[in-house]
């Protein structure tokens, strides 16, 4: 269901590195104001910076939501300097190419917010990115909950992760 003009989706997202390989994934979950599962993804990524994997993680968020039409999202990061990064109207260009990309999208399609939250907001996010690493797959997308993860959703709605 696509969300309707006076309300907002809300898109946490976390990436994640392994100190040991330098692999990284990302992992995201969308909700609706209640705090109630839209859509969740994961990604593994191979090597790149923490930086780029919570980028990367933002990515493919909007392209998701963009694909089932949802325009109306406040992303929800707990990266100070990607939601800085992010929320900078004025940045002209970005050497780095997965956030060159992600500032077009926000910039030309849809209403984005881009929100900082604590760490301790952001727990099914966090929690999935770090479990993507051992999956090493390709970009999945995930209707309906995993199993494993409906006490931090629970846990999330509680601390007010959509708000």
């Amino acid at each position: 269901m696509v969300n309707s003009d006076d309300n907002w989706v809300f898109l946490s997202t976390d990436g994640a590195v392994a100190r040991d390989s330098g692999y990284a994934a990302t992992r995201g979950v969308a909700r609706d104001r209640d705090g109630n599962w839209i859509v969740g993804f994961n990604r593994f990524l191979g090597v790149c910076s923490p930086f780029e994997a919570e980028v990367w993680a933002i990515l493919d968020g909007i392209i998701i939501l963009l694909s089932k039409g949802y325009k109306r999202v406040t992303i929800m990061t707990d990266n100070l300097e990607v939601s800085q990064i992010l929320s900078d109207i004025d940045l002209e260009d970005s050497g780095i190419t997965v956030i060159r990309r992600t500032l077009r999208i926000l910039h030309s399609e849809g209403e984005w917010r881009i929100k900082h939250i604590p760490r301790n907001h952001n727990l099914v996010a966090d929690c999935l990115a770090k479990l993507s690493l051992s999956w090493k797959s390709s970009l999945q997308v995930m209707d309906e909950a995993p199993k494993d993860i409906l006490d931090l959703l629970q846990v999330d709605k509680t601390n007010g992760c959509s708000m």
